[in-house]
């Protein structure tokens, strides 16, 4: 049995009814996997766990992107 399709798709993931299109997701996503290497070398933590954070949302954010755009 297969669950039934929502008749309109669901809210952007930033509550807005035009999120970001994939690519400034892909550019954004980039620029925290960078932060990311520089703030491992420094030790740094508390910042090290808000990028993980924010790297995983933006992921999120770009998988629903593309769901939106080929789904």
């Amino acid at each position: 049995m297969s669950a039934a399709l929502p008749s309109q798709p669901a809210p952007s993931p930033r509550g807005r009814r035009n999120p970001l299109p994939v690519e400034a997701l892909q550019e954004i996503l980039g620029g925290l996997l960078r932060e990311r290497e520089t703030l491992r070398s420094s030790g740094a933590k508390r910042a090290l766990e808000r990028n993980r954070r924010e790297i995983v949302r933006m992921q999120w954010e770009l998988s629903y992107a593309l769901s939106e755009r080929y789904g």
